[in-house]
């Protein structure tokens, strides 16, 4: 096991650069805190880079510590675990590790399968955290424009609470490119939206290998996106509300897809 004792430690500096999208790309590395993640980080077969640990944190969960190979664990300090971490309530264990084979980048609908969400330009780290974690238990696919959320962002792997280390991810370059590609295999689209051709959630099956799009939180589907798509679909809600979270009426379609198949 490492000891580093000071926060100017170039690995510590490595870290701490990659809060941005940016380094983290050029690095393909990412990390996450918490007891929780790293038990579901490790159930699913993904090895750490690195793992810091304060010593607290080191006689707290030495079961689940004693499982990882020694020349990953680094043990800290509390001053050099304040300068890691962007918890405000940290349990004093952080994960760095590799971009996952389990996030994909994809052209067309070919490797996708299944009942597949799609979400355009959805911003909020939470909403796409919170989106992947219902998908997971759900049995959905999602594809993701590259505009969204960054999947490997510490909010947004807090948020799918380990269902990013069980299930693939998939990022699109060129959204409306993949919805005709998955025209193209004669499986269903929908966009949720408002439009002439819109229909209600509810009154039609769910086919086995639908797709839905849900859009940005503020502005939606796009036009192109929107045209793509066979039609439009509409939750029925009440005129208490104008609109539901982006993650909520993503999890009523996907309950939708499970509790009435075609």
């Amino acid at each position: 096991m490492k000891r580093i004792e000071s926060r100017n430690n170039p690995l510590v500096v490595r870290v701490g650069k990659l809060s941005s999208r940016k380094h983290r790309e050029e690095e393909k590395l990412f990390f996450f805190e918490g007891v929780h993640l790293l038990e579901e980080y490790l159930r699913f077969g993904n090895v750490p880079h690195a793992v810091f640990v304060t010593d607290g944190a080191l006689a707290k969960y030495a079961g689940l510590l004693s499982t990882l190979p020694e020349d990953v664990l680094c043990s800290v300090p509390d001053n050099v675990f304040e300068k890691l971490s962007t918890e405000q309530a940290p349990q004093g264990i952080l994960t760095l590790s590799p971009y996952l084979e389990q996030v994909k980048e994809v052209t067309d609908a070919s490797h996708v399968p299944g009942r597949v969400l799609l979400l355009e330009s959805v911003r909020d780290n939470g909403n796409v955290g919170t989106v992947l974690r219902t998908a997971a238990a759900l049995g959905w696919s999602v594809v993701l424009s590259a505009d969204c959320a960054d999947v490997y962002a510490s909010k947004t792997v807090r948020a799918t609470m380990g269902a990013l280390f069980s299930r693939n991810t998939y990022l699109c370059k060129d959204p409306v490119s993949f919805v005709n590609s998955f025209k193209g295999t004669g499986r269903k689209t929908y966009a949720a939206a408002l439009s002439e051709k819109s229909r209600l959630l509810g009154q039609f099956p769910v086919g086995n290998e639908d797709l839905f799009v849900i859009g940005n939180e503020g502005q939606g589907i796009s036009e192109a996106l929107l045209s793509a798509c066979d039609s439009g679909v509409l939750i029925p809600m009440t005129d208490a509300a104008e609109s539901l979270n982006a993650s909520i009426a993503a999890a009523v379609i996907m309950w939708e897809g499970v509790r009435n198949r075609a």
